[in-house]
């Protein structure tokens, strides 16, 4: 009906995935503001921390808690700035998309490595960052993010010292580089999808194809050469009309001597 023809470009958009394309790259783009912000905070709880502790007279400690909590404000707010440059870089890789008849599982596979990728980068800081803190301040930093270092994995098992800190940074690096090689394998298997039901439509069309007659092919006539006919050799004569050995006379159109039986030739 030509009251609801105003819906079509809609319609059309979403058929093809590019408002699909399109919201899905605006939510990113606002996550990235988000994310950038809570490093933000990060960095000014941190500091926060560090000089309220410093300011409690907390001793010989209290210098080394202090430089402790700057550096992890500060691998904080890298983390805020490096996770939301990513995020904004996957959003402009789905905007670029092209169309596609399976667009949401190349969307899916965008969002699987860039989980990967924000992972990667939240515990490679963190474990790094971690470390040094526990270093300055001889305890764990999770103890202070109440229940988001609760939820951390082996967040709450995370020992002080100067082998406490080296444990929490292999750790939290071994955990970044499982994450994003899990993420990527299952990047990889959606696009391994995309690529089997490509091939299976390909091997579908082709019998339909092969099914359809072929169009007559026209050529041109080619004019048939005829051979020559065969050449009859015929009788040679000496002049005189003479046998050669005999020296007979020779009749006209004889091919051999009546005398001798020579063959005339």
């Amino acid at each position: 009906m030509q009251i609801f023809a105003f819906l079509d470009p809609f319609f059309h958009a979403l058929s093809d995935g590019k408002l699909i394309r399109l919201t899905v790259a605006w939510v990113l783009r606002v996550l990235a503001v988000l994310v950038a912000l809570i490093g933000l905070f990060w960095f000014i709880a941190f500091i926060g921390f560090g000089f309220k502790a410093s300011e409690n007279a907390l001793g010989t400690r209290s210098a080394g808690i202090l430089i402790g909590c700057v550096l992890f404000a500060i691998f904080g707010l890298a983390w805020g700035y490096l996770a939301a440059g990513v995020i904004m870089f996957r959003a402009r890789s789905i905007t670029e998309l092209g169309d596609s008849h399976f667009t949401v599982l190349s969307i899916l596979s965008m969002l699987f490595r860039l989980n990967g990728e924000v992972l990667f980068v939240t515990y490679s800081l963190v474990g790094v960052g971690g470390c040094l803190f526990v270093w300055f301040t001889d305890f764990s930093p999770f103890s202070q993010l109440g229940m988001l270092g609760e939820r951390l994995p082996f967040a709450g098992g995370a020992s002080s010292g100067f082998l406490g800190g080296i444990e929490l940074a292999v750790l939290f690096l071994l955990l970044a580089f499982a994450g994003i090689v899990f993420f990527y394998a299952l990047a990889e298997l959606s696009v391994v999808l995309v690529e089997i039901a490509l091939n299976t439509r390909g091997l579908i069309a082709k019998p339909v194809a092969e099914s359809q007659p072929a169009a007559p092919s026209v050529t041109a006539a080619i004019p048939q050469v005829q051979p020559p006919p065969p050449q009859v050799d015929q009788p040679v004569f000496r002049a005189n009309g003479k046998c050669r050995k005999c020296g007979q006379p020779l009749d006209t159109g004889s091919t051999f001597c009546d005398e001798c039986g020579t063959a005339v030739g």
